[in-house]
């Protein structure tokens, strides 16, 4: 008999690691939080609600600022929805913000000077979002240029295209336009409701549909992905167009929310959405992530942010700490990646 053949295969643990089984209950939720972006997530939702509980009391917890954290998430977790899944695929859009802006500009003076109806108008400011998806999606597909940097550069031209439209910056729009954003059903506006029917929608789509699954294949290893027969350029493009038209859709409930559109809206919304996916699992390199685990970081983010403002923190330090809890997402997927090796 072969020495191969009679070859002892050792089970001795490597040296620093140790058998699942003989972890602590403790070293075992460590891993699981590690693992499980959902369940870190839920872990620190958990720890901030109870805090804010404690110290603030009644100004934290009561119906009027639960239902306002829940419609600020809103806005960004439409927009985190189609970002998720273009992150999936190995894309990112900075043009979310400008578009949201522009949709929603086109909307209202469409009601206002035009007196169109506000269906009709709803139903344009989808369109130019999706227009602005096919025109991404083209200079990434088929220019290939760099994601990043051609979302930058279309950033830019969909803004100052909606500062030339707008002209002041600002418009009333009136004309039954807020009905949508500010009506409520228990005690919770509609855009909260809309975007939760989208977060529904869209997990069972990347879980089910075999389209969206292609995400995932493509963020993978995309040159394995073409060789299976997925038309990658194909699959990208559609994600772009989603992510406009979903970032259009975020601007027309904002818009009907304010009753107002705003040049400014949208602004910086980028950080926050991305803040969001990476925590909700989408890594940055492509491959991972779900709709789920991108909700519950919407959720945090607003409640942090909710927090900060209850605590009176000024603005300017509420961006760094979306920026920090930017950072930290980053470091939790790279301590994934390490004990994946």
């Amino acid at each position: 008999m072969s020495e191969a053949s009679t070859r002892v295969v050792s089970f001795e643990p490597v040296p620093g690691q140790s058998h699942p089984s003989n972890r602590s209950p403790g070293g075992r939720v460590l891993d699981l939080m590690i693992e499980s972006r959902p369940v870190l997530l839920g872990v620190m939702i958990l720890v901030l609600g109870t805090y804010m509980a404690v110290v603030h009391g009644t100004r934290f917890i009561n119906e009027a600022n639960l239902a306002s954290v829940l419609l600020d998430a809103a806005q960004a977790g439409i927009l985190t929805i189609g970002m998720t899944i273009l992150m999936i695929g190995g894309a990112i859009d900075l043009s979310i913000g400008a578009v949201l802006s522009l949709a929603g500009i086109v909307a209202g003076i469409m009601v206002k000077e035009y007196q169109i109806d506000v269906a009709t108008a709803m139903l344009a400011g989808l369109a130019v979002g999706a227009v602005c998806g096919v025109v991404n999606g083209l200079i990434v597909t088929r220019l290939h240029i760099n994601a990043l940097i051609a979302t930058l550069a279309t950033m830019g031209i969909y803004r100052g295209v909606a500062q030339i439209i707008s002209g002041t910056g600002e418009t009333t729009i009136g004309h039954g336009f807020s009905w949508l954003g500010q009506s409520d059903f228990l005690a919770i506006q509609y855009p909260f409701w809309i975007m939760f029917g989208l977060v529904l929608l869209f997990t069972f789509l990347t879980s089910r549909s075999r389209f969206f699954r292609q995400f995932y294949f493509i963020g993978g290893n995309e040159r394995a992905a073409r060789l299976s027969g997925i038309r990658s350029d194909r699959v990208i493009f559609a994600g772009f167009v989603l992510v406009c038209t979903l970032a259009a859709l975020a601007g027309l409930l904002t818009a009907s929310r304010l009753d107002s559109a705003i040049i400014s809206a949208g602004t910086g919304v980028e950080l926050k959405v991305i803040t969001a996916a990476v925590l909700g699992g989408a890594a940055l390199k492509g491959g991972s992530g779900s709709i789920p685990g991108a909700f519950l970081g919407v959720i945090f983010i607003a409640m942090l942010q909710n927090a900060l403002i209850i605590s009176r923190v000024p603005v300017f330090y509420q961006q760094i700490v979306v920026g920090l809890v930017l950072i930290a997402a980053v470091s939790t997927e790279f301590l994934q990646s390490r004990r994946g090796r």
